[in-house]
């Protein structure tokens, strides 16, 4: 199904939003809808991480709306917001570091039943089988790929129906960004459309999404197809240092 009559999962219209009354994002009109994967791409302080914010609740919106499965979602509180099935991945302090990776998949599900909360975090390790042989160490002591993962996990066990990832593979080896994009696609399939924040590794990211917002300054343009980004050679220099015509490492 094509996104033009897939139905809209995210509606963001006008969305104006900042810091201690000062604006950071300017009208940013975006769409995500059942079946997608839509990146938002930028540089450093185009207001990426503040836009995802914004739409999960944990920033007040100055101006626009917020619609979410045809709800107005505007003024409610993060938490509402995460049990009507918007899952959301910082992304940085997206894990508990003292904490095994078993207690913080459970903090997740903190208001379940315990049998419910092993019941999920035995499914969660059929996604993520990576993580069963770790849920007893510490957060701490995973790699950064390991951390990311269960991050994702940490989101995916409450089942959202949408889910905001920003920047997950920053910092990775090429191979461990691979296995994120696996576990992002295989979201999706599974039928969770994902809104994804990409700013390292456009060429091994940019391929598998299938709309692309480019933004600066605050301000998103009308999307575009991931093709017309990597092919912008203007943009690939501007936001990700890479040439157009580079390949893989």
């Amino acid at each position: 199904m094509s996104s033009a009559t897939a139905e809209i999962v995210l509606d963001v219209q006008d969305l104006q939003a900042g810091y201690g009354g000062f604006p950071v994002i300017h009208g940013v009109n975006l769409q995500v809808h059942a079946g997608e994967i839509v990146a938002v791409v930028g540089p450093n302080g185009a207001g990426k991480s503040t836009l995802l914010k914004t739409i999960n609740g944990l920033l007040a919106v100055h101006a626009g709306t917020v619609i979410f499965n045809g709800a107005d979602e505007t003024n409610t509180p993060a938490e509402h917001r995460a049990a009507l099935g918007m899952g959301y991945v910082p992304q940085d302090n997206n894990t508990f570091p003292d904490l095994t990776v078993r207690d913080n998949l459970a903090v997740a599900l903190l208001r379940q039943h315990p049998v419910e909360v092993r019941r999920r975090i035995s499914e969660v390790a059929l996604s993520f089988p990576a993580l069963e042989e770790r849920m007893n160490r510490n957060a701490s002591t995973l790699s950064g790929g390991e951390r990311q993962m269960l991050a994702v996990a940490s989101a995916m066990i409450t089942r959202p129906t949408f889910l905001a990832l920003d920047e997950p593979t920053t910092g990775l080896a090429p191979s461990i960004v691979h296995d994120r994009i696996d576990d992002i696609l295989r979201i999706r399939d599974d039928g969770t459309p994902v809104l994804w924040v990409i700013e390292e590794n456009p060429l091994m990211c940019l391929p598998h999404v299938d709309r692309v917002y480019v933004m600066q300054a605050g301000v998103v343009d009308a999307p575009v197809s991931s093709e017309a980004v990597l092919q912008d050679a203007a943009l690939n220099s501007l936001f990700f240092g890479v040439d157009a015509g580079e390949g893989e490492a």
